[in-house]
């Protein structure tokens, strides 16, 4: 029974009538916010969090890693704040 229900989607699937409602586009768009975004990774560690940043280099196209402790009596939030202002003043 199983086994009819995919033959018949399939079946459905590549019938005739269904291709005209297929539209492929020959151009690729691609969207893009910012080339110089910052990336950011969270990990909890014993007595705090480590926070990863990553940005490219628009000069050498490398990625630039770099990694921030945030210790476990710190507001989080004010110290993300912190971090991105800093990494934003590099780019």
């Amino acid at each position: 029974m199983f086994k009819k229900m995919i033959r018949g989607l399939v079946a459905w699937s590549m019938n005739e009538r269904h291709e005209e409602d297929i539209q492929i586009s020959d151009r690729a768009e691609e969207v893009r916010i910012s080339a110089s975004g910052i990336r950011f990774e969270v990990y909890r560690a014993n007595g705090g969090t480590v926070i990863e940043t990553r940005r490219n280099d628009r000069r050498t196209g490398d990625s630039i890693y770099e990694l921030h402790v945030v210790a476990g009596d710190q507001d989080i939030g004010e110290e993300i704040g912190k971090i991105i202002t800093l990494e934003s003043l590099k780019a």
